[in-house]
């Protein structure tokens, strides 16, 4: 039944080309619009190397301090959390994640030993346990180890540009570069990260025990679950860590802004912001993002209505005598919807690739990519694009075709047959 009714599509494709090539290109460009936003934010959010843990990730990115005393009101907030409170509040609180990380962002002159070359880059400052969470390719060497982290041991890993820029050639595994004219070996070169992969993302990293004044420093943490229904547990212990925070360094009050998902920490990229001003940020957020796609889809769809509704009224004939032979209304409707379906798919997928087209052409704006960077091609295509882009065709044809085709399989026989005859 199915393959007959998509030969009839076919073959009305076929009779109105014009009709059809309108349709096609106004449910593409329709769909291009919704499906950018849809593949932008599956980038972001993907988890794929060497961000593949993603969905289990939680973050705590942002501290802030309220001081109350002397009937005062101030507020200090900050990126990241301080190395005394991580220590000896946040990491004794938690016992469900599977991982805790922490990272720490410095800016340091670099330059390969014994040369005057050196140039300011950011050094990615990180525990042991950085290599578990992320999955980095080493094309040489191997991460430092949690024996090195608890040491000190001034070792580095570097990325394959790091190595050409600095190495020029030769092999720099065993050789030695300096952070602030301090040396520290190289062992290990991972492949080029993408700046997509913000928390992965790096030219070098060390262990943050070997640089001087680590304990003043602030920390991103990074919390791995062995599975999202723990994250409710995981913030629980954050929170009795606050409130331990709050009873003993009262009438200060402090907030971690979290443990935030990927998803939130990609929506609200300030870093120092708290869990008020996180939570307001999202709601805004997702109230626009619902309002843009009730909008990219009714509009087109309305527009789209009135050629499904000029193709319904040239078989108005077909369907009376349908109806004379025994047809039943669901099966009228059925085929209908059907029938208009596979010219939704056909804009539904030449939408799709404009989309891509669009995300990889304006990647710097929509994604912060430079002009010359690469996208991960795991990300760009997924299984979720795919459903997405279905359902979205689905309730885009469901909108257009709905009102006309309830309609014609309503209508009764001797009306369906006389509707070709009606001005």
């Amino acid at each position: 039944m199915y393959k007959t009714y998509f030969r009839q599509a076919v073959g009305m494709l076929k009779q109105n080309p014009f009709i059809s090539v309108i349709s096609i290109l106004g449910t593409a460009l329709a769909i291009m619009m919704i499906m950018t936003m849809i593949v932008t934010d599956g980038i972001q959010n993907a988890s794929v190397a060497p961000e593949n843990k993603r969905d289990r990730t939680l973050y705590l990115v942002s501290f802030a301090e309220r001081d109350t005393s002397n009937g005062k009101s101030s507020m200090y907030a900050s990126g990241g959390l301080p190395y005394e409170i991580m220590k000896n509040y946040v990491v004794p609180a938690l016992k469900t994640p599977e991982l805790t990380v922490a990272t720490s962002d410095m800016n340091a002159v670099v330059k390969r030993e014994g040369t005057n070359d050196a140039s300011y880059q950011m050094i990615q400052t990180t525990d042991a346990d950085y290599w578990k969470l992320y999955t980095h390719t080493f094309t040489e060497g191997k991460p430092y180890g949690q024996e090195d982290f608890e040491s000190g041991l001034r070792v580095a890993v570097i990325s394959e540009t790091t190595a050409k820029t600095l190495f020029k050639g030769e092999d720099p595994i065993g050789k030695n570069i300096e952070i602030n004219f301090i040396p520290y070996r190289v062992g290990g070169i991972v492949q080029d990260v993408s700046p997509l992969f913000q928390m992965a993302a790096g030219r070098i990293w060390i262990p943050y025990t070997s640089k001087p004044g680590y304990e003043q420093a602030y920390y991103n943490v990074m919390l791995l679950a062995a599975n999202v229904s723990d994250f409710p547990k995981i913030r629980q212990e954050v929170n009795e860590a606050k409130r331990k925070l709050d009873f003993e360094k009262s009438p200060k009050f402090v907030d971690f802004s979290g443990a935030r998902t990927h998803r939130v920490l990609v929506t609200v990229r300030d870093r120092g912001t708290t869990s008020e001003a996180v939570n307001d940020r999202i709601q805004k957020t997702r109230r626009r993002t619902v309002f843009l796609f009730a909008v990219m889809l009714l509009v087109p769809a309305l527009n789209l209505s009135g050629f499904s509704l000029s193709r319904i009224r040239k078989r108005m004939a077909e369907i009376g005598i349908r109806k004379a032979f025994g047809a039943k209304r669901h099966v009228i409707l059925i085929q209908v919807l059907y029938e208009n379906l596979i010219t939704t798919l056909i804009g539904g997928v030449i939408g799709l690739g404009l989309s891509y087209g669009i995300v990889f052409g304006m990647r710097k704006w929509l994604l912060g990519i430079p002009a010359d960077g690469s996208l991960p091609l795991n990300a760009l295509v997924s299984g979720t694009t795919f459903l997405a882009i279905f359902v979205v065709c689905l309730v885009l044809n469901l909108i257009s075709a709905g009102a006309p085709a309830y309609r014609a399989s309503r209508m009764n026989i001797v009306d369906s047959l006389h509707q070709n005859n009606k001005k």
